[in-house]
């Protein structure tokens, strides 16, 4: 082919181009757009008292939306199509407000309330741990998300201590009693739920030690198989009519049980350093051992032993500390009791005794 055959195809090319035209930048269309319609709004509220709710906005033509939740926050969110945003209320009314936004511009709006309410409290417990005069309070409860309120019952029109959840509160009573505690859990909204919860509060546990006080704690515990108890007397008579005694007995578990009680304080052996304790056992021979420990440190102790001497009668044994305890350096707090230590008890009367006001004197 020469180079004349190539002229008419060039001129075909050339008005077959000029026919066409770019039309990318026509924005004719925007001139019939519309504003975006069918305009929802659709809330999801967490069952747990937190206040979060999810808004999810849809309309049909919308670019965006501008979500106005209706409390004190001032700033909307942007919310794209298919999108969501959370927010956090407080238990009320709100009316929730949604601009769409379409292509052209326009705008579409629409409103609608929101009800947050809050669910009342469930499975709230109180745990109230008494120190002499002091008692201190916590509690739990499933959507206490407001806290706690604790009334401790010992004052008219008493005002409430606020406290979070996991956190407690001590407070000291001005004398011994019992108080029944009140606790309010809050829901963070108008429902309350509460409890009540009845404490015994004591005085200081001193010597002597007798029984009789009813707003003294005689709290002895046990170990190795030894069972003490508190009960009415039941041999008053001779050296000892008081109401109240103490009773122990050595099962047939472990040669060195024991029991003990725990004094408010230190013992004071500055002038004083022998226990008496009238005792009733139901034989002679009885080995009785009296040991005095520092509370949280059993390295810190001393012991002494006495003889029962009469059987089915109330006789008084000395343990005399004289010679072992010289002043207050050990702090011993702690009374402890042996029955025939080193031998295994069999829970029979031969190897129980009452006994009852113990006495540190000179």
């Amino acid at each position: 082919m020469n180079k004349l055959s190539y002229i008419p195809l060039l001129l075909l090319i050339a008005l077959g181009s000029s026919c066409n035209k770019d039309t990318f930048d026509n924005t004719d269309f925007l001139k019939t757009g519309t504003a975006p319609s069918d305009e929802a709004i659709n809330f999801k509220i967490t069952n747990d008292n937190s206040g979060l709710v999810t808004i999810t906005p849809n309309s049909a033509g919308a670019t965006a939306y501008d979500i106005y939740f209706g409390d004190a926050t001032t700033d909307p969110a942007r919310v794209l199509p298919g999108q969501n945003t959370t927010h956090i209320y407080k238990e009320g009314t709100y009316p929730v407000k949604v601009v769409a936004s379409g292509i052209t511009g326009q705008k579409t709006e629409v409103t609608k309330q929101l009800v947050v309410t809050f669910r009342a409290p469930e499975s709230l417990t109180i745990t109230a741990n008494a120190s002499l005069h002091d008692l201190t309070v916590s509690a739990k409860a499933l959507y206490a998300t407001g806290g706690y309120k604790v009334y401790f019952g010992d004052a008219a029109n008493e005002v409430p201590v606020l406290i979070a959840e996991g956190a407690s509160v001590t407070h000291t009573y001005a004398q011994a009693g019992k108080y029944q505690v009140k606790v309010e859990a809050l829901s963070g909204g108008a429902a309350i739920t509460a409890a009540t919860k009845e404490v015994t509060i004591y005085n200081a546990l001193t010597l002597p030690m007798t029984f009789e006080q009813p707003d003294i704690n005689y709290a002895w515990g046990d170990f190795g198989g030894s069972v003490t108890s508190v009960i009415p007397n039941p041999y008053p008579g001779g050296i000892n009519t008081s109401a109240t005694v103490g009773k122990i007995i050595k099962t047939k578990d472990q040669t060195w049980a024991g029991n003990y009680i725990v004094m408010s304080s230190p013992m004071d052996f500055t002038t004083t350093k022998k226990f008496k304790v009238k005792v009733y056992s139901w034989r002679p021979g009885l080995r009785v051992l009296l040991q005095l420990e520092r509370n949280g440190d059993n390295s810190f102790m001393e012991n002494t032993e006495a003889v029962t001497t009469q059987a089915n009668t109330w006789e008084e044994l000395t343990f005399d500390f004289s010679s072992k305890i010289t002043d207050n350096s050990k702090k011993l707090q702690n009374i402890l009791f042996f029955l025939d230590n080193g031998t295994q008890g069999d829970g029979s009367q031969n190897y129980t005794i009452l006994f009852d006001d113990i006495v540190l004197t000179n």
